[in-house]
């Protein structure tokens, strides 16, 4: 896999961001602030990729590639090869998610969830990490599981929070552990 690299506009995605995770250990908002981007937009071993070619993609995407439609989703979020598109980037996103697609899902969540070019959405966003998580992406259960822990467009579940950041700790996820151990010491 190739590195992406960070330009103004754009984040690093790394080839295998599970260290992104530790990200999310930095310094945490006041009770009354709102929530950093950082702390739900996580993405575990993906190389975000856009498209070289775009027409090619799209006729990919098209013929049922949920790779391509993914990849020609982010083309849309940067700008990257088309011009910047958030609502097509989003629709893409989740037209591959629906493709059983699981990064894509979380990308699409965190498009709904931080309403980029389409209105916010954290019900729609919390639905995304679910179906990510329920596939396997451990990326998936651990925004769920901020969604849960936080009520954020769902009733508040500590129990379930901290059982999705149990599933996204066996995956690798070193924050998820701490913050499974977290929840449950705060119901003891």
């Amino acid at each position: 896999m190739a590195t992406v690299t960070a330009t103004k506009n754009r984040p690093a995605w790394g080839p295998i961001a599970l260290a992104a995770l530790g990200a999310c250990n930095g310094p945490r908002p006041s009770s009354g602030d709102a929530p950093s981007p950082s702390a739900s937009v996580v993405s575990i071993g993906v190389t975000l990729g856009t498209c070289a070619d775009r027409a090619q993609c799209e006729a990919e995407c098209d013929a049922g590639s949920a790779d391509r439609c993914r990849r020609l989703a982010a083309s849309y979020a940067f700008g990257e090869g088309a011009q910047k598109d958030e609502a097509r980037a989003t629709d893409l996103y989740e037209r591959a998610c629906d493709m059983r697609d699981a990064p894509a899902c979380v990308f699409a969540g965190q498009m709904r969830e931080y309403a980029h070019g389409v209105p916010k959405d954290e019900a729609r966003a919390t639905a995304l990490y679910a179906r990510a998580c329920d596939a396997g992406w451990a990326a998936g259960c651990y925004n769920q599981a901020i969604m849960l822990e936080r009520g954020r467009g769902v009733a508040q579940d500590l129990a379930k929070a901290a059982a999705l950041y149990d599933a996204a700790c066996t995956a690798g996820a070193k924050p998820a552990c701490e913050k499974a151990g977290a929840l449950r010491r705060r119901g003891d």
